[in-house]
């Protein structure tokens, strides 16, 4: 997660032109440079990370981005990289139409004590990271974005889990991965001597139709404030999907019959927490625009000086 005070902006502005459809997919690529600290939950395990792109999924897990450590990032550990980072145009396999490689959203998953079969372990607590930038873009000849995961700034939470109901649509379209982000304006930091009553946090995530595990939004609660009748008090936490990324589809939340790109999910577990199955709607549908994070980017026009007036 990253928090709200941004220590780097990056302007990504939409171009409307294409190039011809028989364009080469572009042979540029970067590097993405991990620095992994610490974390208040102390674990022997490695730590995975995805990028998120238009129509590109980069994991730990993609030997040809990280053959040397495909099990995941070393704690306590600098300089851990990923290479061969594709951006620029890129060629559609379904359509044969071309598309851009805009920007990168990073995907880190909270670190929690585990059971011997992996899975979250009964009444575990949740550290969520910040990941500072948790988005970039590349551009240039083989350019290298640094990036800084910390584990030990936000205090732990538990967790709630609110199971997804998938749309038909996510079958016709052979749509299986929701990318998203995540704002929390009250979400407390550990330092509270160099942080008088610091509070917020934002990070990125996703959902995955084809993982089990992966077909939950999650909802966090500080665990001390869980009231004598055993009432949650959750923290606001806001969900907008980020279509941004997404190639010839648009994803939406369906709230009562309604489109909706964010969620509030403390409101919406609120309010549903006495139904008999708590689920929320997924909606899909096909766009032929291309996305802003599909499309190349405009650099921005810089003013003329007064000398150059």
């Amino acid at each position: 997660m990253n928090y709200f005070i941004r220590y780097t902006f990056i302007l990504v502005l939409c171009s409307s032109t294409l190039l011809a459809q028989n364009i080469l997919p572009s042979s540029t690529s970067g590097y993405v440079n991990f620095n992994l600290g610490a974390s208040t939950i102390k674990t022997d395990q490695t730590h995975g990370v995805t990028l998120l792109g238009c129509n590109t999924i980069i994991s730990n897990q993609n030997s040809k981005n990280w053959s040397s450590a495909p099990n995941g990032l070393q704690w306590h550990t600098k300089n851990q990289v990923f290479t061969n980072i594709p951006y620029g145009y890129q060629i559609d396999s379904k359509t044969n139409k071309s598309y851009y490689v805009a920007k990168y959203y990073i995907a880190s998953p909270p670190v929690f004590n585990s059971d011997k079969n992996g899975k979250p372990a009964q009444n575990t607590a949740y550290d969520i990271g910040i990941v500072t930038p948790d988005e970039f873009g590349l551009k240039g000849e083989k350019p290298v974005q640094q990036v800084y995961m910390d584990y030990d700034i936000l205090e732990l939470t538990k967790i709630d889990y609110i199971q997804v109901l998938f749309d038909t649509a996510f079958d016709s379209l052979k749509v299986n991965i929701v990318p998203f982000k995540v704002e929390s304006k009250d979400f407390s930091w550990l330092n509270k001597k160099r942080y008088n009553n610091a509070k917020g946090a934002s990070g990125i995530g996703y959902l995955d139709r084809t993982k089990p595990a992966l077909t939950k939004l999650f909802l966090p609660y500080y665990a001390e404030e869980v009231s004598p009748n055993q009432d949650k008090y959750f923290l606001d936490f806001e969900v907008t999907i980020l279509n941004d990324i997404l190639l010839h589809h648009k994803i939406y939340f369906i709230i009562d019959d309604e489109k909706r790109e964010t969620i509030n999910l403390k409101d919406y577990y609120n309010k549903h927490k006495k139904d008999t199955t708590m689920q929320i709607h997924l909606y899909c549908e096909y766009s032929s625009e291309l996305s802003c994070g599909c499309k190349e980017p405009i650099s921005p026009i810089s003013p003329i000086s007064p000398i150059e007036k």
